[in-house]
């Protein structure tokens, strides 16, 4: 009996080994079912071995053994793979040794692992293929159940009276070994799982520190207290230079030797501390001396092991390659440097402020520089950065932070100019540019801040001088006009007073009304050269308005031929149906005017100027020898040619620079034709040259057709019969009596109610008490504390739809002193023909109707 149990402890033990193996194997972790199938062969083969040699139960030699353990654990482990296996052997083996009934061992086989398969799925394993200790006891608690079936049956069969008690006892002695068996099995299986993962686990950390230091490029090294020798990895005797020695044990004199001497007694000194009883681990830095010459740099770590008595006896550790990190640390603190030399060369500061948290940002860099611009220098920047915020502009900080957040916020560029006040209260102009940089896992905002104070003040300079270059421009304009104006002024004042002078002594009613006819059309004459002359003189740079060039052109007509000699002589071709263009009116006669002038000055006062209009249709984009482009679209042409001497092709190219000219000094500023040019592209247009020496030259300006095409001849059509009217009262508020007396008899003849009053006040005092007055007519400028568009101001407060015209003597006069125009208002330039006076007024009060109504 000692024997076999001795046996069978053997062979469980055996199997246990098997069972680690296939635990443990790698291949077959991850195939389960070819795991079970393996169980089912290993416990198959157990209870064979097992059960071979089994203890004979008298009277009826009944087989005794543990294989109940294996049956069972197979249909718990192999499942119904395993099991199938498991009672191929078992039952093969259960007819070989037969016993008194065949059929009875060949169930209680298939029984017990029945009773495995159940209870794997009442009480499955989590973490298979270990088996939780619940699964064990339900196993023990379920295995008797089976044996009732033998019992029965056994006693039933036998003749003796004692027979169930028999077979009771036999059961007994056969579930009691069973259940040892199944304890025994139990832990060894479970011995094996754990084995087998703690092998894995081993082996797993084993990978992943060989892959560490792969890819680390850390290398093994560890050295016995007493030794001559010291074990070192392959990466490590790579790292050292020791190329000639194999992995495992070197002569520790060979590393020593490597060590750079002014840091050989450093490392020694510290290991042997260590081994002194020091601290229990420890790292270094130290340099190689290469073969080749070169140095390299090393860090090492190690930690000391000690025996029972406390006392160092071995020493591991590691070794790193840290020579590409020193050189980059070098490489670093050069360009630190550089940064810093830099720096100090550019007129401005460099700054690193980190946002990596946008709610609370601060500075990480200032350059030394600040304290040339702010005045503060880096480190009372460092202490307090709100000083930043301090000396900023203050109307421009609120813009200066948003487009810091947004480009915080979305990463784009940042570039923006604003003003500041220095320390020493002085305003300087500050250029910014940055943008984000991400690195490290932080977020920064980096910028150079450049000092445009000079620059700034150059270009306001420069503005300064422009703006008094384009006065004298105009002075000089005006100046080629002045001489021809007065001699027409004071031909068409010789018209009037004659024919005035004449009108006292006339009785005839047909000559008193030719003379009346001529001495008007003098002073309308003498309005259009005031028109001209305030055409020059608007304070407005651009004001530009949909014109009729051909219309602009006939207007020109008396200046025109004022700026040139009767020997120049002007033709001009205007065809009919030129599209309208968006320009404004005094830059383009001053334009004109600059070419006419040039033209004339080309001809020495002798030829033939030509002025004419085109529309012209561009369909690709077109670029000229200036490589001024114009887009495809509609322009309209107006072209100024002269019989001159012509341009040579040499200056060509430099006639519209700035200053430019081939006049004597004191002939001309070299402006005109810098202006031209300047402004047809601020017009969206451009100017095109063509010259030919001895034959002449041309300018042609391209103006882009206005977009809303309204034909300016009929926009300003007067109606042929002056409208009539209806006992309309009409308050007038002009301080000109001459001017007043006329307007009261124009108005009064169309039928209307004038009251005339001297000034706005007066005119507001008049309307105060009567506030029955159909409509307004004021001048813009008078005395009195209420000009004109004051006037209308005070009195739409407390009459809203008041229809109200303004006159005025000069065109700006409105946009000096109206803050109570509207846009619909009429506005009249004088002196005012009667019929554009009477249409105007028509047109308010129809126009005060319909809103009424």
């Amino acid at each position: 009996m000692f024997v076999s149990i001795f046996q069978s402890l053997t062979a469980l033990l055996l199997a246990g080994v098997f069972f680690y193996a296939i635990f443990a194997f790698e291949t077959l972790r991850r195939r389960k079912r070819l795991q079970q199938v393996l169980i089912g062969v290993v416990l198959g083969g157990l209870v064979v071995t097992l059960g071979l040699h089994p203890y004979m139960i008298q009277p009826r030699n009944v087989p005794l053994d543990a294989s109940a353990g294996p049956l069972i654990f197979a249909g718990y482990l192999g499942g119904p793979i395993g099991a199938c296996v498991t009672a191929v052997f078992a039952v093969g083996l259960a007819l070989y040794n037969s016993g008194p009934i065949p059929a009875l061992g060949v169930f209680i086989v298939l029984a017990i692992i029945g009773v495995g398969l159940l209870v794997s799925y009442l009480r499955p394993s989590p973490t298979w293929p270990e088996i939780p200790r619940n699964a064990a006891v339900l196993l023990l608690l379920l295995f008797p159940i089976p044996f009732l079936v033998p019992i029965l049956t056994v006693g039933a069969a036998i003749p003796a009276e004692n027979a169930y008690q028999l077979a009771a006892i036999t059961a007994g002695h056969i579930v009691a070994v069973g259940l040892v068996a199944i304890l025994l099995t139990w832990l060894i299986l479970n011995y094996a799982y754990f084995f087998a993962s703690e092998a894995i686990r081993s082996a797993e950390l084993a990978k992943r520190l060989n892959l560490v230091l792969d890819q680390s490029g850390m290398g093994l090294w560890d050295y016995t207290l007493g030794a001559t020798e010291s074990h070192y990895d392959a990466t490590t005797l790579a790292m050292l230079g020791l190329d000639e020695y194999e992995p495992g044990m070197v002569p520790t004199a060979a590393w020593q030797e490597r060590v750079h001497p002014e840091d050989r007694h450093k490392v020694q000194d510290k290991i042997r501390q260590g081994f002194a009883g020091g601290i229990p681990h420890d790292r270094v830095d130290y340099r190689i001396l290469y073969k080749d010459g070169n140095v390299g740099f090393i860090r090492a770590y190690w930690k000391f092991e000690y025996d029972d008595t406390g006392r160092p006896v071995r020493v591991i550790g590691v070794h790193t390659d840290t020579t590409n990190i020193r050189r980059m640390e070098q490489a670093h603190q050069d360009t630190l440097v550089r940064i810093a030399q830099i720096s100090e060369n550019l007129p401005g500061v460099l700054f690193q402020t980190d946002v990596t948290d946008p709610s609370n940002p601060h500075i990480s860099y200032v350059s030394p520089k600040c304290v040339e611009i702010w005045g503060y220098t880096d480190k009372e920047f460092y202490n307090d950065p709100d000083l930043f915020e301090r000396m900023h502009d203050p109307e421009d900080l609120p813009i200066f932070l948003e487009l810091l957040r947004k480009c915080v916020k979305s990463g784009e560029p940042i570039s923006h100019s604003y003003k500041i006040t220095d320390r020493d209260g002085a305003a300087r102009w500050l250029d910014f540019r940055g943008g984000i940089v991400d690195t490290g896992g932080k977020r920064y905002l980096e910028a150079i801040v450049l000092d445009a104070t000079a620059e700034v003040e150059m270009q306001q300079q420069i503005e300064a001088e422009r703006e008094i270059s384009y006065r004298v421009q105009k002075s000089e304009s005006i100046g080629q006009l002045t001489g021809g104006v007065a001699h027409d002024f004071n031909n068409l004042l010789a018209v009037i007073v004659g024919n005035l002078e004449l009108l006292t002594e006339e009785d005839d009613p047909a000559m008193r009304q030719e003379l009346i006819d001529a001495s008007l059309k003098a002073a309308l004459r003498g309005a259009n050269l005031t028109k001209s002359l305030l055409a020059f003189a608007r304070k407005a740079r651009l004001s530009p308005e949909d014109l009729d060039l051909n219309a602009v052109l006939t207007d020109a007509g008396t200046w025109m031929n004022r700026a040139v000699p009767e020997s120049v002589s002007i033709e001009t071709a205007l065809p009919q149906g030129v599209w309208p263009v968006t320009a404004d009116r005094s830059s383009l006669e001053s334009a004109l005017l600059n070419l006419i002038v040039n033209a004339r000055d080309a001809m020495k006062g002798k030829g033939k100027l030509t002025i004419e209009t085109e529309n012209i249709q561009i369909d690709d984009t077109y670029m000229d020898a200036r490589s001024e482009a114009l887009a495809p679209g509609r322009y309209v042409m107006l072209a100024v040619s002269d019989t001159g001497e012509g341009i040579p092709e040499d200056i060509r190219s430099q006639i519209f620079e700035p200053f430019f000219t081939t006049k004597p000094p004191g002939s001309g500023s070299g402006l005109g034709l810098s202006m031209v040019l300047g402004f047809m592209r601020q017009s969206g247009g451009t100017v095109q040259v063509y010259s030919e020496p001895g034959l002449g030259t041309t300018f042609k300006l391209f103006f882009p057709a206005a977009k809303s095409a309204k034909a300016l001849i009929e926009a300003q059509a007067a109606p042929t019969k002056p409208a009539k009217g209806l006992g309309q009262r009409i308050l007038l508020a002009e301080d000109e009596a001459a001017v007043s007396n006329t307007l009261v008899q124009i108005l009064t003849r169309a039928g209307y109610d004038v009251t005339p009053a001297g000034t706005g006040d007066a005119a507001f005092a008049m309307f105060d008490a009567d506030p029955t007055f159909d409509l307004l007519l004021t001048d813009i400028v008078m005395p009195g504390e209420l000009q004109g568009t004051h006037l209308a101001k005070a009195l739409r407060l407390r009459w809203p739809d008041l229809p109200v015209i303004f006159m005025s003597g000069y065109a700006s006069e409105a946009t000096v002193h109206g803050n109570g125009l509207r846009p619909d208002d009429i506005r009249l330039m004088k002196p005012v023909q009667r019929a554009d006076l009477l249409a105007a007024i028509a047109q308010a009060l129809s126009t005060s109707a319909g809103t009424d109504t």
